[in-house]
Protein backbone atom coordinates (compact mmCIF):
# COMPACT_ATOMS: atom_id res chain seq x y z
CA UNK A 1 0.00 0.00 0.00
CA UNK A 2 1.27 3.38 -0.88
CA UNK A 3 2.26 5.63 1.92
CA UNK A 4 -0.39 8.17 1.14
CA UNK A 5 -3.14 5.62 1.25
CA UNK A 6 -5.52 5.46 4.32
CA UNK A 7 -6.07 2.10 6.14
CA UNK A 8 -9.43 0.43 5.85
CA UNK A 9 -11.92 1.48 8.66
CA UNK A 10 -13.93 -1.76 8.92
CA UNK A 11 -12.18 -3.25 11.92
CA UNK A 12 -11.87 0.04 13.80
CA UNK A 13 -15.53 0.81 13.19
CA UNK A 14 -16.40 -2.63 14.53
CA UNK A 15 -14.38 -2.04 17.73
CA UNK A 16 -15.99 1.37 18.25
CA UNK A 17 -19.43 -0.16 17.76
CA UNK A 18 -18.77 -2.83 20.37
CA UNK A 19 -17.48 -0.22 22.81
CA UNK A 20 -20.59 1.91 22.40
CA UNK A 21 -22.87 -1.12 22.74
CA UNK A 22 -21.12 -2.25 25.92
CA UNK A 23 -21.50 1.16 27.48
CA UNK A 24 -25.15 1.30 26.46
CA UNK A 25 -25.87 -2.07 27.96
CA UNK A 26 -24.04 -1.14 31.15
CA UNK A 27 -25.99 2.11 31.47
CA UNK A 28 -29.28 0.31 30.76
CA UNK A 29 -28.55 -2.30 33.42
CA UNK A 30 -27.67 0.43 35.88
CA UNK A 31 -30.94 2.23 35.13
CA UNK A 32 -32.89 -1.00 35.56
CA UNK A 33 -31.22 -1.65 38.94
CA UNK A 34 -31.99 1.89 40.09
CA UNK A 35 -35.60 1.59 38.93
CA UNK A 36 -35.96 -1.76 40.73
CA UNK A 37 -34.50 -0.31 43.91
CA UNK A 38 -36.82 2.69 43.71
CA UNK A 39 -39.80 0.40 43.11
CA UNK A 40 -38.87 -1.80 46.06
CA UNK A 41 -38.45 1.26 48.22
CA UNK A 42 -41.76 2.74 47.14
CA UNK A 43 -43.92 -0.36 46.85
CA UNK A 44 -42.10 -3.15 48.67
CA UNK A 45 -43.14 -4.42 52.17
CA UNK A 46 -42.35 -2.14 55.08
CA UNK A 47 -40.42 -3.39 58.11
CA UNK A 48 -41.50 -1.90 61.41
CA UNK A 49 -38.44 -0.66 63.28
CA UNK A 50 -37.75 -2.44 66.55
CA UNK A 51 -39.10 -0.49 69.55
CA UNK A 52 -36.53 0.91 71.97
CA UNK A 53 -35.90 -1.39 74.95
CA UNK A 54 -38.07 -0.73 78.00
CA UNK A 55 -36.30 0.41 81.15
CA UNK A 56 -35.78 -2.28 83.78
CA UNK A 57 -37.68 -0.20 86.38
CA UNK A 58 -39.48 3.11 86.59
CA UNK A 59 -38.99 5.19 89.71
CA UNK A 60 -42.32 5.96 91.37
CA UNK A 61 -41.44 7.80 94.60
CA UNK A 62 -43.32 8.17 97.88
CA UNK A 63 -45.28 10.92 99.64
CA UNK A 64 -46.07 12.12 103.14
CA UNK A 65 -49.66 11.51 104.18
CA UNK A 66 -49.48 12.79 107.78
CA UNK A 67 -46.83 15.01 109.35
CA UNK A 68 -46.75 15.86 113.03
CA UNK A 69 -44.19 18.15 114.63
CA UNK A 70 -40.74 18.78 113.17
CA UNK A 71 -40.03 16.48 110.21
CA UNK A 72 -37.25 17.23 107.71
CA UNK A 73 -36.00 15.91 104.37
CA UNK A 74 -32.49 15.97 102.86
CA UNK A 75 -32.36 15.41 99.11
CA UNK A 76 -29.77 13.12 97.57
CA UNK A 77 -26.56 15.02 96.83
CA UNK A 78 -27.48 18.04 98.97
CA UNK A 79 -26.46 19.18 102.43
CA UNK A 80 -29.56 21.17 103.36
CA UNK A 81 -32.42 19.82 105.46
CA UNK A 82 -35.78 21.17 104.28
CA UNK A 83 -39.18 20.99 106.07
CA UNK A 84 -41.31 18.02 105.06
CA UNK A 85 -44.64 18.82 103.40
CA UNK A 86 -47.29 16.76 101.66
CA UNK A 87 -46.12 18.27 98.36
CA UNK A 88 -42.67 16.70 98.70
CA UNK A 89 -42.09 13.58 96.57
CA UNK A 90 -39.51 11.31 98.16
CA UNK A 91 -36.99 9.75 95.76
CA UNK A 92 -34.21 7.21 96.02
CA UNK A 93 -31.52 8.09 98.60
CA UNK A 94 -33.55 10.92 100.16
CA UNK A 95 -33.26 11.08 103.96
CA UNK A 96 -36.13 11.73 106.39
CA UNK A 97 -35.55 12.85 109.98
CA UNK A 98 -38.13 13.17 112.77
CA UNK A 99 -37.37 15.23 115.83
CA UNK A 100 -38.51 14.55 119.40
CA UNK A 101 -42.29 14.52 119.63
CA UNK A 102 -42.64 14.27 115.84
CA UNK A 103 -43.82 11.58 113.45
CA UNK A 104 -44.46 11.07 109.75
CA UNK A 105 -46.61 8.67 107.77
CA UNK A 106 -45.14 7.86 104.36
CA UNK A 107 -47.19 6.21 101.60
CA UNK A 108 -45.54 4.37 98.69
CA UNK A 109 -47.29 3.91 95.35
CA UNK A 110 -47.79 0.17 95.86
CA UNK A 111 -49.83 0.84 99.01
CA UNK A 112 -47.09 0.19 101.58
CA UNK A 113 -47.27 2.55 104.57
CA UNK A 114 -44.47 3.47 106.98
CA UNK A 115 -45.17 5.34 110.20
CA UNK A 116 -41.86 6.89 111.26
CA UNK A 117 -41.74 7.41 115.02
CA UNK A 118 -40.05 10.29 116.92
CA UNK A 119 -36.24 10.66 116.95
CA UNK A 120 -35.75 8.53 113.84
CA UNK A 121 -33.53 8.75 110.75
CA UNK A 122 -34.47 6.79 107.62
CA UNK A 123 -33.43 6.57 103.96
CA UNK A 124 -35.69 5.90 100.98
CA UNK A 125 -33.78 3.13 99.22
CA UNK A 126 -36.21 2.29 96.41
CA UNK A 127 -39.70 2.91 95.11
CA UNK A 128 -40.02 1.52 91.60
CA UNK A 129 -42.15 -0.53 89.21
CA UNK A 130 -41.15 -2.84 86.37
CA UNK A 131 -43.22 -1.69 83.33
CA UNK A 132 -43.51 -5.24 81.94
CA UNK A 133 -44.09 -7.48 84.98
CA UNK A 134 -45.73 -4.73 87.08
CA UNK A 135 -43.56 -5.84 89.99
CA UNK A 136 -43.23 -3.01 92.51
CA UNK A 137 -40.26 -2.75 94.85
CA UNK A 138 -40.34 -0.73 98.04
CA UNK A 139 -37.25 -0.45 100.23
CA UNK A 140 -36.41 1.70 103.23
CA UNK A 141 -33.48 1.70 105.64
CA UNK A 142 -33.58 2.82 109.27
CA UNK A 143 -30.33 4.20 110.67
CA UNK A 144 -31.85 4.87 114.11
CA UNK A 145 -35.26 5.09 115.73
CA UNK A 146 -38.41 3.18 114.90
CA UNK A 147 -40.89 2.67 112.08
CA UNK A 148 -44.14 0.74 112.00
CA UNK A 149 -45.13 -0.66 108.62
CA UNK A 150 -48.06 -2.13 106.72
CA UNK A 151 -47.24 -3.71 103.36
CA UNK A 152 -49.35 -3.59 100.20
CA UNK A 153 -52.36 -5.76 99.41
CA UNK A 154 -51.82 -9.38 98.43
CA UNK A 155 -52.88 -8.80 94.81
CA UNK A 156 -50.14 -6.19 94.25
CA UNK A 157 -47.00 -7.94 92.88
CA UNK A 158 -43.69 -6.95 94.38
CA UNK A 159 -41.73 -6.84 97.62
CA UNK A 160 -41.04 -4.66 100.66
CA UNK A 161 -37.72 -4.64 102.49
CA UNK A 162 -36.55 -2.75 105.58
CA UNK A 163 -32.83 -2.57 106.33
CA UNK A 164 -30.90 -1.56 109.44
CA UNK A 165 -27.14 -1.62 110.17
CA UNK A 166 -27.45 -5.25 111.37
CA UNK A 167 -30.41 -6.93 109.63
CA UNK A 168 -32.47 -6.83 106.43
CA UNK A 169 -36.14 -7.78 106.72
CA UNK A 170 -38.30 -8.80 103.76
CA UNK A 171 -42.01 -8.59 104.55
CA UNK A 172 -44.69 -10.45 102.61
CA UNK A 173 -47.81 -8.73 101.29
CA UNK A 174 -50.48 -7.81 103.89
CA UNK A 175 -47.95 -7.87 106.71
CA UNK A 176 -47.83 -5.43 109.63
CA UNK A 177 -44.90 -5.03 111.97
CA UNK A 178 -42.36 -2.77 113.62
CA UNK A 179 -38.59 -2.21 113.42
CA UNK A 180 -36.70 -0.55 116.30
CA UNK A 181 -33.04 0.45 115.92
CA UNK A 182 -30.76 1.56 118.77
CA UNK A 183 -27.82 3.94 118.25
CA UNK A 184 -25.52 0.91 118.39
CA UNK A 185 -27.36 -0.70 115.48
CA UNK A 186 -29.00 -3.38 117.62
CA UNK A 187 -32.38 -4.07 116.08
CA UNK A 188 -35.73 -5.46 117.17
CA UNK A 189 -37.92 -6.92 114.44
CA UNK A 190 -41.60 -7.56 115.18
CA UNK A 191 -44.26 -9.12 112.92
CA UNK A 192 -47.77 -8.56 114.28
CA UNK A 193 -49.70 -9.86 111.27
CA UNK A 194 -48.56 -11.75 108.17
CA UNK A 195 -45.03 -13.08 107.75
CA UNK A 196 -41.52 -12.14 106.74
CA UNK A 197 -37.86 -13.12 106.87
CA UNK A 198 -34.98 -11.43 108.67
CA UNK A 199 -31.43 -11.90 107.35
CA UNK A 200 -28.73 -10.73 109.73
CA UNK A 201 -25.39 -9.22 108.86
CA UNK A 202 -23.84 -12.46 110.07
CA UNK A 203 -25.81 -14.49 107.50
CA UNK A 204 -28.55 -15.91 109.73
CA UNK A 205 -32.03 -16.25 108.23
CA UNK A 206 -35.02 -16.17 110.59
CA UNK A 207 -38.57 -16.82 109.32
CA UNK A 208 -41.16 -14.84 111.28
CA UNK A 209 -44.91 -15.44 111.37
CA UNK A 210 -47.75 -13.48 113.01
CA UNK A 211 -47.01 -12.40 116.60
CA UNK A 212 -43.34 -13.30 116.39
CA UNK A 213 -40.18 -11.24 116.71
CA UNK A 214 -36.40 -11.40 116.99
CA UNK A 215 -33.69 -9.22 118.51
CA UNK A 216 -30.40 -8.76 116.66
CA UNK A 217 -27.43 -7.41 118.62
CA UNK A 218 -24.96 -4.75 117.49
CA UNK A 219 -22.63 -7.43 116.10
CA UNK A 220 -25.39 -8.83 113.86
CA UNK A 221 -26.16 -11.98 115.86
CA UNK A 222 -29.82 -12.95 116.27
CA UNK A 223 -31.34 -14.21 119.50
CA UNK A 224 -34.12 -16.76 119.88
CA UNK A 225 -37.42 -16.18 118.12
CA UNK A 226 -39.85 -14.35 120.41
CA UNK A 227 -43.52 -15.17 120.82
CA UNK A 228 -45.53 -11.95 121.06
CA UNK A 229 -48.92 -11.42 122.73
CA UNK A 230 -51.94 -11.15 120.47
CA UNK A 231 -53.65 -7.85 119.81
CA UNK A 232 -56.39 -6.64 122.19
CA UNK A 233 -59.80 -5.64 120.85
CA UNK A 234 -61.23 -2.32 122.04
CA UNK A 235 -64.83 -2.29 123.28
CA UNK A 236 -65.73 1.07 124.86
CA UNK A 237 -66.31 3.90 124.29
CA UNK A 238 -67.39 2.81 120.81
CA UNK A 239 -65.31 4.19 117.98
CA UNK A 240 -66.32 7.67 116.78
CA UNK A 241 -68.66 8.12 119.72
CA UNK A 242 -69.45 11.45 121.38
CA UNK A 243 -69.72 11.69 125.17
CA UNK A 244 -71.32 14.73 126.81
CA UNK A 245 -70.75 15.72 130.45
CA UNK A 246 -72.62 18.54 132.22
CA UNK A 247 -69.37 19.25 134.08
CA UNK A 248 -66.24 18.17 132.19
CA UNK A 249 -64.10 18.66 135.30
CA UNK A 250 -66.11 15.91 136.99
CA UNK A 251 -66.33 13.66 133.94
CA UNK A 252 -64.82 10.17 134.07
CA UNK A 253 -64.32 8.36 130.74
CA UNK A 254 -63.78 4.62 131.04
CA UNK A 255 -61.66 2.92 128.37
CA UNK A 256 -62.45 -0.81 128.08
CA UNK A 257 -60.90 -3.57 125.98
CA UNK A 258 -61.01 -7.36 125.78
CA UNK A 259 -58.37 -9.30 127.69
CA UNK A 260 -55.52 -11.25 126.06
CA UNK A 261 -54.80 -14.66 127.63
CA UNK A 262 -51.44 -15.18 129.32
CA UNK A 263 -50.31 -11.56 129.60
CA UNK A 264 -49.35 -9.61 132.69
CA UNK A 265 -50.45 -6.15 131.64
CA UNK A 266 -51.21 -3.66 128.91
CA UNK A 267 -49.79 -0.49 127.43
CA UNK A 268 -52.37 2.23 126.83
CA UNK A 269 -51.74 5.28 124.63
CA UNK A 270 -54.07 8.29 124.48
CA UNK A 271 -53.34 11.32 122.31
CA UNK A 272 -54.95 14.27 120.59
CA UNK A 273 -53.52 12.96 117.29
CA UNK A 274 -53.62 9.52 115.62
CA UNK A 275 -49.85 9.74 115.18
CA UNK A 276 -49.26 9.36 118.96
CA UNK A 277 -46.01 11.34 118.70
CA UNK A 278 -46.67 13.18 122.00
CA UNK A 279 -49.11 10.99 123.92
CA UNK A 280 -51.23 12.54 126.62
CA UNK A 281 -51.11 9.17 128.40
CA UNK A 282 -48.57 6.41 127.88
CA UNK A 283 -49.41 3.92 130.62
CA UNK A 284 -47.35 0.73 130.79
CA UNK A 285 -48.25 -2.07 133.17
CA UNK A 286 -52.02 -1.51 133.33
CA UNK A 287 -53.19 -4.82 134.79
CA UNK A 288 -56.94 -4.48 134.32
CA UNK A 289 -58.68 -4.39 130.94
CA UNK A 290 -59.91 -0.86 131.56
CA UNK A 291 -58.55 2.55 132.47
CA UNK A 292 -60.27 5.67 133.78
CA UNK A 293 -59.59 9.09 132.28
CA UNK A 294 -60.65 11.97 134.52
CA UNK A 295 -61.31 15.66 133.91
CA UNK A 296 -60.42 15.72 130.22
CA UNK A 297 -61.09 18.90 128.29
CA UNK A 298 -63.57 19.06 125.44
CA UNK A 299 -62.17 17.72 122.18
CA UNK A 300 -61.29 14.56 120.28
CA UNK A 301 -59.04 11.85 121.67
CA UNK A 302 -57.40 8.84 120.03
CA UNK A 303 -56.44 5.67 121.91
CA UNK A 304 -54.99 2.21 121.38
CA UNK A 305 -53.83 -0.70 123.55
CA UNK A 306 -51.07 -3.34 123.32
CA UNK A 307 -50.59 -6.43 125.52
CA UNK A 308 -47.32 -7.14 127.40
CA UNK A 309 -46.24 -10.58 128.59
CA UNK A 310 -44.21 -11.61 131.65
CA UNK A 311 -40.93 -11.24 129.75
CA UNK A 312 -41.74 -7.67 128.77
CA UNK A 313 -42.44 -8.56 125.14
CA UNK A 314 -45.00 -6.14 123.71
CA UNK A 315 -47.45 -7.26 121.06
CA UNK A 316 -49.03 -5.22 118.32
CA UNK A 317 -51.32 -2.31 119.07
CA UNK A 318 -55.05 -2.49 118.54
CA UNK A 319 -56.84 -0.44 115.93
CA UNK A 320 -56.93 3.25 116.76
CA UNK A 321 -60.29 4.43 118.09
CA UNK A 322 -61.51 7.97 118.61
CA UNK A 323 -63.98 9.52 121.04
CA UNK A 324 -65.07 13.12 121.46
CA UNK A 325 -65.95 14.88 124.71
CA UNK A 326 -68.38 17.79 124.79
CA UNK A 327 -70.11 19.81 127.46
CA UNK A 328 -73.76 18.86 127.79
CA UNK A 329 -76.31 21.63 127.67
CA UNK A 330 -77.98 22.39 130.97
CA UNK A 331 -81.38 20.72 131.21
CA UNK A 332 -84.27 21.16 133.59
CA UNK A 333 -85.48 17.64 132.81
CA UNK A 334 -84.91 15.39 135.83
CA UNK A 335 -82.72 12.32 135.20
CA UNK A 336 -84.40 8.92 135.30
CA UNK A 337 -84.20 6.86 138.46
CA UNK A 338 -81.52 4.15 138.24
CA UNK A 339 -81.11 1.36 140.77
CA UNK A 340 -78.27 -1.13 140.30
CA UNK A 341 -79.05 -4.18 142.39
CA UNK A 342 -76.24 -6.53 141.34
CA UNK A 343 -72.94 -6.59 139.41
CA UNK A 344 -71.66 -10.07 140.24
CA UNK A 345 -69.07 -12.15 138.42
CA UNK A 346 -69.04 -15.93 138.06
CA UNK A 347 -66.13 -17.08 135.95
CA UNK A 348 -66.13 -14.62 133.06
CA UNK A 349 -69.91 -14.05 133.11
CA UNK A 350 -71.13 -10.85 134.71
CA UNK A 351 -74.67 -10.72 136.09
CA UNK A 352 -76.14 -7.19 136.00
CA UNK A 353 -79.55 -6.55 137.55
CA UNK A 354 -81.51 -3.38 138.29
CA UNK A 355 -84.32 -1.11 137.18
CA UNK A 356 -84.91 2.36 135.80
CA UNK A 357 -87.69 4.52 134.36
CA UNK A 358 -89.78 2.62 131.76
CA UNK A 359 -88.74 3.48 128.21
CA UNK A 360 -85.17 4.39 129.16
CA UNK A 361 -82.09 3.11 127.37
CA UNK A 362 -79.53 1.33 129.57
CA UNK A 363 -75.87 0.65 128.76
CA UNK A 364 -73.09 -1.23 130.52
CA UNK A 365 -69.67 0.23 129.61
CA UNK A 366 -71.35 1.71 126.51
CA UNK A 367 -72.82 -1.68 125.50
CA UNK A 368 -76.61 -1.65 125.38
CA UNK A 369 -78.61 -3.90 127.73
CA UNK A 370 -82.12 -5.23 127.15
CA UNK A 371 -84.71 -3.34 129.23
CA UNK A 372 -88.17 -4.73 129.97
CA UNK A 373 -91.31 -2.61 129.50
CA UNK A 374 -91.47 -1.98 133.24
CA UNK A 375 -87.87 -0.60 133.24
CA UNK A 376 -86.19 -3.66 134.78
CA UNK A 377 -83.06 -5.27 133.34
CA UNK A 378 -81.47 -8.61 134.18
CA UNK A 379 -78.53 -9.45 131.89
CA UNK A 380 -75.65 -11.95 131.77
CA UNK A 381 -72.70 -10.69 129.71
CA UNK A 382 -69.15 -11.87 129.03
CA UNK A 383 -66.69 -9.90 131.15
CA UNK A 384 -62.91 -10.44 131.08
CA UNK A 385 -61.71 -7.68 133.43
CA UNK A 386 -62.10 -9.77 136.59
CA UNK A 387 -63.26 -9.01 140.15
CA UNK A 388 -62.66 -5.50 141.40
CA UNK A 389 -63.01 -3.86 137.99
CA UNK A 390 -65.37 -0.92 137.65
CA UNK A 391 -68.44 -0.98 135.45
CA UNK A 392 -70.45 2.03 134.35
CA UNK A 393 -74.22 1.61 134.02
CA UNK A 394 -75.98 4.51 132.36
CA UNK A 395 -79.72 5.08 131.87
CA UNK A 396 -80.98 7.65 129.36
CA UNK A 397 -84.64 8.64 129.44
CA UNK A 398 -86.73 9.28 126.31
CA UNK A 399 -86.39 12.99 127.15
CA UNK A 400 -82.57 12.78 126.85
CA UNK A 401 -81.75 13.12 130.56
CA UNK A 402 -79.29 10.57 131.96
CA UNK A 403 -78.31 8.90 135.23
CA UNK A 404 -75.09 7.00 135.78
CA UNK A 405 -73.81 4.57 138.39
CA UNK A 406 -70.37 3.06 138.88
CA UNK A 407 -69.96 -0.23 140.65
CA UNK A 408 -67.00 -2.44 141.45
CA UNK A 409 -67.58 -5.99 140.30
CA UNK A 410 -67.91 -8.57 143.07
CA UNK A 411 -67.67 -12.35 142.94
CA UNK A 412 -71.01 -14.16 143.05
CA UNK A 413 -71.61 -16.40 146.07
Amino acid sequence: MAPDEKPPRASSDRIEWFTVSYRTLWLAALVLVLLAAAGWYLFGPRRTPAPPPLPAAVKTGARFEHIEGSVEVKREGTLEWIPATRAVVLRQNDLVRTRSGSSAEIHFTDGTVFNVRPDSLITIEESSQNPVSRQQRTALSIQSGEANFQTAARNVPGSTTISTPTVRTTADRETAGSIQVAQSGATGVRIFRGQGEAQTRGGQRIALASNQGVNVDAAGAAGATLKLPTVPALTAPPNQTEVAYPDLAQGVTLLVWNGVPGVTGYRVLVDYSPGFARPLYDRLGVRATQMELRALEAGSYFWKVAAVDANGAEGGFSDVWRFTLTKAAQSTTPPPALVLEAAELKGNILHVRGHTEPGSRVTLNEERLEVQPDGSFNEFVTFDAGPGATVVVRATSPRGAASEQRRRVTVAN
